[in-house]
């Protein structure tokens, strides 16, 4: 029986027979489908489901069938979970579940190390323990490959909602009991009954249209891809054969209306539906294989972590594979205001909400019974109101409910809102029909009709902005990379300063005035007018990159602020008016500011794939109640721009400074050839380049100056980057407010030197160094430490991103300078204390070499031959001799102790580094590598000019040692940081993928660390025990996650797991995909391995294959466990953390945060101490730990074990050998 620590058992006991059937799933009316679909199903519903979603197929075309969904199963907290799985399909199967407590012997839906297998051929039961409230993914672990012979890319996963304790659920459409469902109705006997949406996204389909052939963009011709939300998908290219009357030109995409269902009808991605006020859960799940996705719902929002009311407010979140997320809608639906009318979400990456990944949260404003139709003529499905609430009011003649008071024709474009459009000349061009109006609220106005958008106390004093959208040709840096249709938001006023838009457009064309994304500013509590004349032509032209696109209508969605949804959402979704302006109208739309918001994001949603890249985006800033804003450079108020200097109503001040990052920049160079174009005009292949607030200063362009990639940052030998320079002075508070405004890319934000708190109103949130970022999310980063006149780094860490130019500098000033006023102090600048160790200091002293070494990374062969590696300098010879296995630099010292570092650069000179063309970056360019080595750590306190490891901006003391020579490093670990990060900065393009990285764990106050195995002081090992006065010792595991590996074969050959992704009809890989991944130096590819025995199913079994490569990881059950993860590099490309049976809070130290087992949007920079709860589990096994990306992470080899052996297992360190260890093992394994 399985060992439950704290579990409040309830003794009932669920069961669910379960079983795997394959069928064709038709995504959506237009038949594309997935020929060799998977899915779980209930047993009773199996043959029902079957012969139905058969017969649909095999209409033309093939049609979806409802119930073919992924299947959601509920139960409640301390219920006992029985699974009777019986595989109807022709291969091994299993459920394993992640979250859930489960005894890894039975239970565990896999066959990994020395446990039983637990996946079947036929019918095998499981039994799982609900402890907590929240959604659980589970899904088959036979077959975790990507390609088309996998089972997740072809939707074999479900999801196990568990819920308080005595809830009950039924359906909402019927209001009975129900038995399994992706929607819900949630009832409790003490607490508010609410609604509930089970939301799946997935990647990477196996797609075939209608006709059995791969899908095509009608409008470039171009093969499209298909993503998906429970298993139904809206792709844009099937609406566009079917526009409306009247734009029959081959220009014309009608992108602006493709998710209007005044022209084609609602999406084929089941519709959420609510009444205005319902209290709502969307239980989001990524089902996917690859992609981290952005989760946006437009209108409403939640906290990050439901349970914490300091937790910060957000509607745009990163989920990466087999993440889920419980999504608690603050007021409800309608949000605070109350509103009706359609809110669409969706995947916020563009290409992907263009191949599908998008539908609705209807929310109603009149009862719905069942007898009710849309204006396209089919049935709106009755929908229960919660018991527990009042039953909204009936329909009448002048209340026919949304959307029927809506004007407008189905299979026509949808109408612009009334009352919310200006002509050129400032007239009003819609007016309202009778029962439009007869539907508006009291105190209606423009952009605010159909819901009080502001509080009376506040409608009366508006905050307008009056706005300009423009094109003009940006330049992004002094080599002459320039976007000649770039696009922007401007104030108005700012173009009526010199008479006319031409004079304007002149002005930047000579470069007098340099466009940068809008940034503007309101007060908590305002309420804003936002009016918006569209100023762009009317097509965008055809270039290398793009097809001439007709884009005549521009709209202005923004995130966080309250709105009508049906007239200032900036779209056309639904069954909503097109919130757009065209060329020389002025839209109007109408927003409040019910709080300090932060950082809120807009762009345009109507022509979004089209030109958001081009630079149409900005963001407002919502500070404090009653703050003023200033110019820095000259105290004068300001009306825009990225950096201000704040003064709150408290009368507080703080620097502030908006950085946007954003990719598929479409850039040309000097000569006009274009950057990175992709093979045809109109790919979404990562075409272009990438930009921080449209510029960027690309490592390739220096290096053609001066070929001294350890001198890249520095300002003294190339002069400052064109990206925006952040400027302060030491004891300032700087707020830099980070938004993602286009386009496909994920990104990690790293400032070396320089933390803040991940959540800036939670101080119980880790301190960070990085922040991954997705496309429409935004952060607010808080440094208010202690920190040094210098110049400090900010660049996004994958080398991609490195290397096409984002990174700039953040420069806090010793001495006042002209240019920028100081904080209400005068020309008094403070100057922290030096950085030198007080007398009775602690000073850990090491000696650290820098090698040249081939790195073995199994015993396949699979190897690095150039391998970079910073080792202990005692350990050198041994490495270098192969006598001792190499492994990251892992370094330990205590809270409060000063750490001095010598650094060796042994590196050989004879043997010089060579550049490589694989892994790939975009727009390489061949330069002679640096030989110089450095170490900067993360977190540690150390001067930014004598001690930070890197050359950058001005800072004159070279940090970058050559071969055969050293240098010393002084830092101070002023706090029990736990993981940090150690990264050399001698050459970040050619040394880090080769293995140059390492880390500095930063233990409790006075603690000791030993050997894992034998209690031998010891502070270099991978595994260790850490024991400290006053604190419960722990075992340490401290684990690197790499990618963009060179690694070649035993016989020589380089190996690129990607391009299978060729031979599977998917064409080359990004160059984000590029290189292997690993675990510390270590990889445990599915290659190696099924060469040898061809079954997938036991591809984790060491009884078969031995133990992995990988680091296995050894505690007795329940003893106290910390995982110190973090990835040094290479690739962009996020990766994800999954332990199998144990979960963790994903803060540590916050009480009230999210309990977790799966940690996604890990990218370069980020480190994480993880803690599971209750230690290793009670129950001896094997426990799987993996990225949850199986595309291409697990199949690379980033997969290993954590071996929790019974406490009545016993041995004495000093008989060990690797014979008695070996019989330890198998001992544990009989037992």
């Amino acid at each position: 029986m399985i060992n439950l620590s704290g579990y409040p058992a309830s003794h009932i006991i669920r069961t669910f027979d379960i079983e795997a059937i394959s069928l064709p799933i038709v995504y959506n009316k237009y038949g594309d489908h997935d020929p060799n679909g998977l899915l779980y199903v209930l047993k009773e519903d199996s043959q029902r489901i079957q012969q139905k979603a058969r017969e649909n197929f095999a209409l033309t075309p093939p049609q979806p069938y409802k119930e073919v969904q992924p299947l959601v199963i509920r139960a409640n907290v301390g219920d006992e979970i029985r699974v009777n799985f019986t595989n109807k399909l022709n291969r091994y199967a299993s459920i394993h579940v992640q979250g859930l407590k489960f005894d890894v012997l039975t239970s565990d839906g896999a066959n990994v190390g020395l446990n039983p297998d637990t996946t079947t051929n036929n019918m095998i039961s499981y039994t799982w323990y609900a402890e907590k409230e929240g959604v659980y993914l589970f899904s088959d672990m036979a077959d975790t490959r990507s390609s088309e012979l996998g089972t997740n890319v072809h939707g074999l996963f479900g999801a196990i909602i568990i819920e308080k304790a005595q809830s009950t659920w039924f359906d909402p459409v019927t209001g009975e009991p129900l038995k399994s469902g992706l929607f819900a109705d949630i009832y409790h006997p003490t607490k508010p009954s609410f609604r509930e949406y089970a939301v799946f996204f997935h990647d990477e389909l196996e797609i075939k249209n209608k006709d059995g052939l791969p899908p095509v963009d009608p409008h470039t011709g171009l093969p499209n891809g298909t993503t998906a939300i429970s298993y139904r998908s809206e792709p844009m290219r099937n609406r566009l054969p079917l526009m409306p009357p009247g734009h029959e030109d081959h220009t014309v995409t009608d992108e602006d209306i493709s998710m209007s269902s005044w022209a084609y009808g609602d999406p084929a991605p089941p519709v959420l539906r609510a009444y205005i006020g319902d209290p709502a859960k969307i239980r989001l799940i990524h089902g996917g294989i690859k992609e981290t996705h952005v989760f946006h719902l437009h209108s409403h929002q939640w906290r990050l972590e439901p349970d914490d009311p300091k937790s910060t407010v957000i509607d745009s979140i990163s989920i990466s594979p087999q993440e889920c997320y419980t999504l608690d809608i603050l007021f409800g639906a309608g949000s605070l205001i109350g509103m009706t009318g359609d809110a669409i979400f969706h995947c916020h990456l563009y290409p992907h909400f263009h191949e599908g990944m998008w539908t609705f949260w209807r929310i109603f404003d009149r009862l719905e019974d069942g007898t009710g139709i849309y204006p396209d003529g089919t049935q709106i499905e009755a929908l229960v109101p919660l018991k527990d609430r009042i039953a909204p009011p009936k329909k009448d003649a002048l209340h026919p409910g949304y959307p029927n008071f809506i004007n407008g024709t189905f299979g026509e474009r949808p109408l612009q809102p009334p009352l919310g459009i200006l002509t050129a000349g400032g007239e009003n061009k819609i007016d309202p029909t009778p029962l439009e109006e007869a539907n508006f609220v009291p105190n209606f106005a423009p952009g605010a009709l159909y819901t009080q958008t502001c509080p009376c106390e506040t409608a009366e004093n508006i905050k307008v902005f009056e706005l300009a959208v423009v094109q003009a040709n940006i330049v992004y840096n002094s080599y002459g990379w320039h976007d000649p249709q770039g696009r922007f938001f401007v104030l108005k006023e700012e173009i009526e300063k010199y008479g006319s838009l031409e004079a304007y457009l002149a002005k930047i064309e000579s470069g007098e005035i340099t466009p940068e994304p809008l940034v503007i500013r309101a007060n908590a509590g305002d309420c804003i007018e936002i009016r918006m004349t569209n100023l762009l032509p009317e097509y965008i032209e055809e270039s290398a990159f793009q097809l001439k696109t007709l884009t005549d209508i521009i709209g202005y969605h923004i995130h966080l602020v309250k709105f009508d949804v049906i007239v200032s959402d900036g779209s056309a979704n639904g069954w909503n008016n097109i919130a757009g302006a065209k060329q020389y109208e002025t839209l109007i739309e109408r927003f409040f500011a019910d709080g300090e918001l932060k950082t809120v994001f807009f762009h345009d949603h109507l022509f979004a794939n089209t030109h958001q890249q081009h630079g149409l985006f900005g963001a407002l800033i919502v500070e404090p109640v009653g703050s003023a804003y200033f110019d820095p450079k000259t105290g004068e108020d300001l009306k825009s721009g990225a950096n201000a200097i704040i003064r709150t109503g408290r009368g507080d001040f703080f620097r502030e400074s908006a950085l946007f990052v954003h990719d598929f920049a479409l850039l040309f160079d000097k000569d006009n050839q274009p950057l990175n174009p992709p093979e045809h005009p109109g790919s979404d292949d990562d075409p272009g380049v990438m930009g921080v607030s449209y510029r960027c200063e690309p490592m390739r362009e220096r290096l053609k100056i001066n070929n001294d990639p350890a001198h890249i940052f520095s300002s003294i030998v190339f002069g400052d980057p064109a990206t925006p320079l952040i400027e302060t002075y030491p004891g300032d508070p700087l707020v830099i407010r980070l938004l993602d405004g286009a386009h496909e890319e994920q990104h990690a934000f790293n400032i070396t030197g320089l933390s803040w708190k991940k959540e800036v109103n939670d101080p119980l949130s880790p301190t960070v160094q990085e922040q991954s970022i997705g496309i429409s999310e935004a952060f607010n980063i808080l440094i208010n430490n202690e920190y040094h006149a210098g110049d400090y780094l900010y660049y996004f860490g994958g080398i991609d991103d490195a290397w096409l130019g984002l990174w700039g500098i953040i420069r806090a000033y010793s001495t006042v300078q002209e240019h920028l006023l100081p904080l209400c102090r005068g020309n008094f600048i403070p100057q922290p204390e030096p950085l030198v160790p007080p007398e009775g200091a602690v000073i850990r002293k090491f000696e650290i070499a820098a090698i040249q070494k081939d790195i073995l990374y199994n015993r396949y062969g699979d190897h690095d031959p150039e391998g970079l590696l910073f080792v202990p300098l005692k350990q050198a010879h041994e490495i270098l001799c192969g006598c001792k296995k190499p492994v990251p630099l892992i370094l330990r010292a205590n809270a409060g102790d000063w750490i001095e570092v010598t650094l060796y650069n042994l590196f050989d000179p004879n043997n010089p580094i060579r550049q490589n063309e694989y892994p790939s970056v975009p727009l390489e360019l061949f330069h002679t590598p640096s030989n110089r080595v450095s170490l900067n750590p993360q977190f540690l306190r150390y001067d930014p000019v004598s001690s930070p490891g890197l050359n950058v901006g001005y800072n004159a003391v070279e940090q970058t040692v050559a071969p055969g020579e050293c240098i010393k490093y002084l830092w101070h670990a002023d706090q029990e940081y736990g993981t940090c990060l150690l990264n050399s900065f001698g050459d970040l393009r050619n040394h880090r993928h080769h293995g140059l990285f390492g880390a500095i764990i930063i233990e409790p106050p006075a603690a000791k660390y030993y050997n894992n195995i034998c209690p031998v002081e010891e502070s270099h090992s991978e595994q260790a025990v850490i024991t400290a006065p006053g604190v419960e010792s722990f075992r340490e595991f401290v684990l690197f996650a790499h990618n963009g590996i060179r690694l070649l074969d035993k016989d020589g050959n380089l190996i690129k797991t990607t391009e299978q992704g060729e031979a599977d009809g998917h064409g080359a890989p990004d160059h984000e995909d590029t290189g292997e991944k690993g675990y510390n130096y270590r990889s445990e590819r599915f290659f190696n391995r099924l060469k040898q025995i061809p079954l997938i199913h036991k591809v984790f079994d060491s009884k078969v294959h031995g133990d992995p490569a990988t680091p296995v990881f050894k505690a007795y059950t329940g003893e106290r466990v910390i995982i110190r993860l973090l990835m040094p590099g290479d690739k962009p490309r996020n990766t994800g953390f999954v332990l199998h049976g144990h979960q963790w809070r994903e803060q540590p130290d916050d009480p009230l945060t999210r309990i977790i087992s799966a940690q996604g949007a890990i990218s370069v920079g980020g480190v994480y101490n993880i803690e599971p709860l209750y230690g290793a589990s009670q129950n001896p096994g094997d426990y799987l730990y993996r990225s949850g990306s199986l595309k291409w992470d697990v199949e690379s080899g980033m997969w290993g074990i954590l071996r929790v052996m019974s406490r009545s297992i016993q041995y004495h360190c000093e008989k060990i050998c690797r014979k008695t260890v070996q019989w330890w093992e198998k001992k544990w394994y009989e037992k």
